[in-house]
């Protein structure tokens, strides 16, 4: 926890609502992993960690994503060049993810649903 003698005044209500958030997203990524076996919790949880910095460093909040954002955090992970299947995965954790809030009844859509993700074409070698 972040001690109040380091932050300004000002910053500290960004902080608390940081801290919230992510015991929010920490408890029911604990709940989405529980089915799965050591190694898919362990890739399913790396995944929902990268796309909660994401979304933290863009001020969004992670369990209210919109569809346009899943996109743009799939773009992010093709410029680091994940390959097709760990970014097929990672949509997998988020549509799983989302599903569980679905469940619960804190919302009524699932953004990476209808998110398609396509192998990106490679240019054929020279001869």
């Amino acid at each position: 926890m972040v001690g109040d003698e380091y932050y300004p005044d000002h910053l500290l209500p960004v902080i608390r609502e940081q801290e919230v958030r992510y015991r929010r997203f920490a408890e029911l990524r604990e709940q989405v992993l529980l089915e799965y076996g050591y190694n898919t919790a362990r890739a399913y949880w790396g995944d929902l960690e990268d796309v909660f910095r994401w979304a933290v460093e863009r001020d969004k909040d992670v369990l209210a994503l919109t569809e346009k954002d899943v996109k743009q955090y799939i773009a992010l992970l093709r410029r680091r060049k994940y390959s097709h299947n760990t970014i097929r995965r990672h949509v997998t954790t988020l549509r799983k993810l989302y599903d569980e809030l679905i469940s619960r009844g804190h919302r009524n859509d699932n953004p990476a649903k209808r998110v398609i993700v396509t192998s990106v074409a490679t240019k054929p070698n020279a001869v």
